[in-house]
């Protein structure tokens, strides 16, 4: 099988993904021909040709095709090239996983009460996917975006935020934004107390994307409903991503309170059809998609074989 070309500088295990997407392009989607890298512009097995995209086959059912064009019509905050080609997209990754828990208000409560180990969620009120805050009263000076903030309803009437970062093999982003040092940040660091050392956390490039996150998630929460009560930050990875693993383990060091959870796409998906907020066929669907990579084992070990070095292959 013959899947398309994967760029070899990336890490092993992004190659392992976008090897499943490959696989997932042409076995589950039909799909034969490929698409480029938008930067580079070299082919690659992970990226839908134009056509493909156009038909919205990187999405996963109506709801999330939906939400996606719901979204791109609110403006700057989602990337139509990646979302609608790039199989490997996390923002793509986001709609599919999240679209149709989010329509089930009381549902989606259960699920994020057995994801965040509490009980007190009565209700979801409200869901932005892509969550951009320039401009508003929650902005902190940057461009910095959530994969999803979510507005929760406790059963004593108080808010509860929490927001979602979202991954699938792509890295933390190291980026530092000219304000992340600025008044703003800085003051709702002391207000908060989230931190124990705000700065060795925005200094560390493994956890600098995580704490302008869940800063943000903060300013929304203090801001909509002024308390001492803590942003949460749910981060969501695959569960064989390591390398993002020991990034949130390191950001949980940062922090001087319990407001942070990692859980993977496979306990996700489990929680979700526990509270009925995934349909069964939807829920395989996504496990084959994006979690479940032994479908593609026989192309992968094809792939590795075909990678080795002629004296390697016969050794």
């Amino acid at each position: 099988m013959v899947l398309g070309p994967i760029p070899a500088s990336d890490s092993r295990f992004m190659r392992r993904v976008r090897l499943h997407q490959a696989w997932y392009r042409t076995e589950v989607l039909g799909v034969s021909a490929y698409g480029t890298l938008a930067v580079s512009g070299q082919p690659c097995a992970s990226v839908l040709p134009d056509a493909a995209a156009e038909r919205h086959l990187n999405f996963v059912g109506q709801e999330a095709i939906d939400r996606y064009l719901e979204r791109r019509q609110q403006g700057w905050g989602v990337d139509p090239i990646r979302c609608t080609k790039y199989l490997t997209s996390s923002q793509t990754l986001t709609f599919n996983m999240l679209a149709q828990a989010v329509a089930r208000s009381e549902a989606c409560a259960k699920l994020f009460n057995r994801l965040l180990n509490r009980s007190d969620l009565e209700l979801l009120e409200s869901s932005v996917f892509e969550f951009a805050a320039q401009g508003t009263r929650y902005g902190l000076g940057d461009k910095t975006l959530l994969d999803m903030l979510l507005r929760f309803r406790t059963r004593d009437g108080s808010l509860q935020v929490v927001a979602l970062e979202t991954k699938l093999a792509d890295r933390f982003s190291t980026r530092r934004t000219a304000a992340i040092g600025g008044a703003k940040y800085v003051a709702l660091a002391g207000r908060s107390a989230l931190w124990t050392d705000f700065e060795a956390a925005v200094r560390d490039n493994r956890t600098r994307q995580l704490t302008r996150c869940h800063a943000l998630a903060q300013s929304v929460q203090e801001h909509d409903e002024p308390s001492d009560r803590h942003a949460v930050l749910l981060v969501l990875m695959h569960p064989e991503d390591h390398a993002g693993g020991r990034s949130v383990s390191d950001y949980a060091g940062h922090l001087a309170a319990e407001a942070l959870v990692v859980r993977t796409w496979d306990e996700y998906l489990s929680a979700a059809r526990s509270a009925q907020a995934l349909e069964g066929p939807l829920s395989e669907e996504l496990n084959r998609r994006y979690v479940d990579l032994t479908w593609s084992d026989l192309a992968w070990r094809a792939f590795e074989e075909s990678s080795l070095s002629p004296s390697r292959r016969s050794a």
